[in-house]
Order: structure tokens, then sequence, then C-alpha cells
């Protein structure tokens, strides 16, 4: 236990180093165009330094706010990356397309995340979190498909560049959609312990996230599996997009980046979509079994009190 704190407790550290003379630099060049990069970088790391901070306990003001609030580890960094979501980009800056740096706080969406996420973690609205869960999934979903929609426009299309949704995408989505798939985990989890069965219906809900349904069913080692997947494939898209620095440089010039094939995004976004397939396909699965192994289980009571009544 005391190796793993002082590992986070490196971490942590390590994050502060990174942030700081991206702080510093911003404070020297901000009268420069595209400075604002390394002020986004900088309140990243250290925002992620504060959210394993507070997550893991390693500091005393982590330690002191986990027991006064009573939360697990858990709810305080779903907190952490709801606000983190706010205090950063949802987009990066594209001035050939005339696209501004949009800002977690300005964005409605946003906020519709953020306020969602700590709903997920207040005891006092545990009725309600499953909705809010699934209204911040959709809010994510419709800042990719505004993405989408807006790279049809004229601002993007009339540029002789290959442009993919997640090239837009910056840091406060990520943050969003992290803190997202912690509180539907956690979500899954605690529904899997309650006594009651789960619906179909329930289950099939929670399997919008790749194997989540599995965790609802008690599944949750399986299901966790296809959740891993489904994020070292969403992470390999993250990779393949085009960095905000580039675009940043070639706007000098008045141009975008020299195009070039965008074979890895659609690889990597097909890779996801299998993994959704395969993970929608072991919870029917595993629906299927549980149905047939109920009906085989009343058949068999039907039996056993029959042959009880004769007797």
């Amino acid at each position: 236990m005391q190796d793993n704190a002082n590992s986070v407790r490196n971490l942590v550290i390590g994050m502060l180093l990174v942030a700081a003379p991206f702080g510093l630099a911003y404070g020297l060049t901000r009268g420069n165009p595209g400075s604002e990069v390394l002020l986004i970088v900088a309140v990243f790391c250290a925002g992620l330094a504060l959210t394993f901070a507070l997550a893991s306990g390693v500091q005393r003001v982590g330690a002191i706010a986990l027991r006064l609030s009573g939360r697990s580890s858990r709810d305080i960094m779903i907190v952490g990356l709801a606000g983190l979501s706010l205090l950063t980009p949802w987009t990066i800056e594209v001035a050939v397309g005339h696209l501004p740096r949009v800002f977690g706080w300005t964005n409605p969406l946003a906020w519709v995340v953020a306020l969602c996420l700590v709903l997920s973690v207040m005891r006092s609205a545990r009725p309600y979190q499953g909705l809010a869960l699934a209204a911040a999934g959709v809010a994510l979903l419709a800042w990719v498909l505004w993405a989408g929609w807006l790279l049809s426009t004229p601002s993007f299309s009339a540029l002789h560049f290959t442009f993919m949704p997640v090239d837009l995408l910056s840091t406060g989505w990520y943050a969003g959609l992290i803190g997202w798939v912690i509180a539907v985990d956690g979500f899954a989890s605690r529904a899997a312990r309650e006594p009651e069965r789960a619906t179909a219906g329930a289950v099939w809900r929670l399997a919008m996230v790749p194997g989540m349904g599995l965790v609802r069913l008690g599944f949750a080692g399986r299901g966790r599996v296809w959740l891993a997947a489904a994020i070292l494939a969403v992470t390999f898209v993250g990779i393949s997009a085009v960095n905000d620095s580039e675009f940043a440089y070639w706007a000098h010039y008045d141009t975008t980046p020299p195009d070039r094939g965008r074979l890895d995004v659609i690889l990597a976004a097909a890779a996801l979509a299998l993994v959704l397939l395969g993970s929608w396909f072991d919870t029917g699965r595993t629906l299927r079994r549980r149905a047939i192994m109920g009906d085989w289980l009343a058949r068999v009571t039907t039996r056993s009190r029959g042959g009880s009544g004769q007797a």
C-alpha cells in the first residue's frame, strides 16, 4: 500500500513539474499567437495532478476531503473530472476554418455533462442517476455529431485537408468522457449488488457502454475486459487525431497541414465498432443463458413441489 502511495505521489509531483514550465512559458509569450496552447497544457496537467491527488488521498488535503465527505476515491475523481471538463477546451482552434477554441464553461453541453456527473455521485439523487448518466452520454455524443456536421460546412469542406471529427475534439471533452465511463461503471456495479433481478431493458441500456451490461448481470471481470478493449480503441482514435499545434503552425501560412491518409482513424473507429458489437453479442448470449437457466429452475421447482404434494 505504501509503495502504491509513493507511486501516485511521484505521479502527482511529475504532472506538476510538467505543468510548471508550460505555465511559465505562457507567461513569457502570452502576447504571441497560439500561446494559449501552453496555458491549456499547463491547466490540463495541473488538473490531472489535483484529480489524482484527491482520488488517492496521498496529500493531506485529499485525505481530509475524503474523511470529511465520507466519499470514495471514485466519487472524488468523477467530480474532479467534471470540473476539469469545464476548465479546459472542448474544441481546438482551427483558424483557417474560422473555428475558435471553445472552452467548457462557454459550452451548454459541457455544463450538462458536468452537472450530470455530479448528480451521479449524490446519494440524494440516486433515483435519478440513471437518467443523469444517460443525459451526459447523449451530450457527449451530440458534441461529436456537431463536430461531424461542422466539417460538412463550407468553412471546412472547401479546405484541402481530410478532416475527421476527432481532429476538433480537445481535452475537456475527453475529461468528460473519462468521468462518464467511471460513473457508468460505478452505477452498473452498484446495481449488480441489488437483490432485484436485472430486467433485460436495464441491461441493454447499460450495454450501450461496452461491457457494462455484463457488469450489471454480475460478470464484472468479463465486462471490464470489453470496456478495456473499447478504451484502447478510443485511445488509438485520439492518438490518430491531428495535433492542434500543427494546425496553429500552418495557420501562420494561412493554410492547412499537408493532407494525409486517415486510414488510421478509420481502422481505430472500426475496431471500436467491433468491440461494441462483440460486447452486445456477449451480453445477449448471457441474457439468453440466464433465461434458459431460469426456465429450468422453474420446471425443477414445479416438479419438486408436485412430488411433495403427492407424497
